[in-house]
């Protein structure tokens, strides 16, 4: 599982959680060759066929439709004779839309007073019983330190819907002071860009339209991001045969497998931390994943 790949420590953004593509390509040369790395129909054959391959074998992900997956992933993949699966939300190509969570990771970027950033949150609550709630939350991750999971929390999930976007834009725009268009096109992949993928070989798949916590939807809005993100891949022609999705936050429920399974999507990607083995492929629907941060400096 990758997200953000690009050259960090050159960037206008040095402070981003990602990967730096130096590291990346140290780390695919060491998947090539140490491992076999699957095609999406290899991928579908084995699940379809519930076996494991005789050599340990990897499926490279790639979600959020960053641009740094064109400018850099897409051609050293290409070089290397490799196919990997891309998930980006319609929303972000088609409507030039920031997704909360990526502006929440420019905000952290540029602004390093933790404390700073929750007092800010803190006064557009305005609500007690919010705020005692607050105190309940378990801030563990194998990534961040508390302030930060604390504040990606609140902004991301915890707090009402309408309250946490305001919160994030006004944070935005404060502290990160961009145009929100033209942060969105220099961030995102283009549809024409997508379309150039897939003729190379690389395979597009569902992060729905707008990366919300399916989770939290009921059934006929999960169905919406959903289908209607099918719609566009069909629409536009760069549909694979053996379509997946990636669910936004690793979050899904019953209501998602239903709408999956009435799709006759072949599988989808949680964000579990696992390897694929015969127990839990049975489970088509939540495949667990590596992140390439658990890999890092493997020279």
């Amino acid at each position: 599982m990758y997200h953000y790949v690009r050259p960090i420590k050159n960037s206008n953004y040095r402070n981003i959680k990602g990967l730096e593509f130096s590291e990346f390509k140290k780390q695919i040369n060491f998947f090539k060759n140490s491992f076999n790395i699957l095609s999406n129909e290899s991928f579908v054959d084995i699940l379809n066929n519930k076996y494991l391959p005789k050599k340990d074998s990897i499926l490279l992900t790639f979600d959020d439709g960053y641009k740094d997956h064109f400018d850099y992933v897409y051609p050293y993949l290409l070089k290397k004779k490799i196919s990997a699966n891309f998930y980006p939300p319609i929303n972000v190509i088609k409507k030039k839309e920031i997704l909360n969570v990526n502006k929440i990771h420019f905000i952290l970027e540029k602004n390093k007073n933790r404390d700073e950033l929750i007092e800010f949150i803190h006064s557009h609550i305005g609500n007690k019983k919010i705020t005692n709630k607050i105190q309940k939350i378990k801030l563990e991750s194998r990534f961040d330190d508390k302030k930060t999971i604390l504040i990606k929390f609140l902004l991301q999930k915890f707090l009402p819907q309408k309250v946490r976007d305001k919160i994030t834009s006004l944070l935005f725009k404060y502290v990160v002071n961009k145009n929100e268009k033209e942060f969105s096109k220099e961030l995102y992949v283009s549809l024409a860009n997508l379309k150039e993928m897939f003729k190379d070989g690389m395979i597009i798949g569902s992060h729905t339209l707008k990366h919300p916590w399916l989770e939290t939807l009921n059934y006929e809005k999960q169905k919406k991001e959903i289908v209607d993100s099918i719609k566009f891949f069909e629409k536009n022609k760069i549909l694979n045969k053996n379509f997946s999705v990636c669910y936004p936050y690793g979050s899904f429920n019953s209501n998602t497998i239903k709408i999956l399974e009435k799709n006759k999507i072949h599988f989808a990607l949680t964000t579990e931390f696992n390897c694929i083995n015969f127990k839990n492929m049975k489970n088509i629907y939540k495949l667990p994943r590596y992140d390439a941060n658990d890999f890092k400096n493997l020279s």
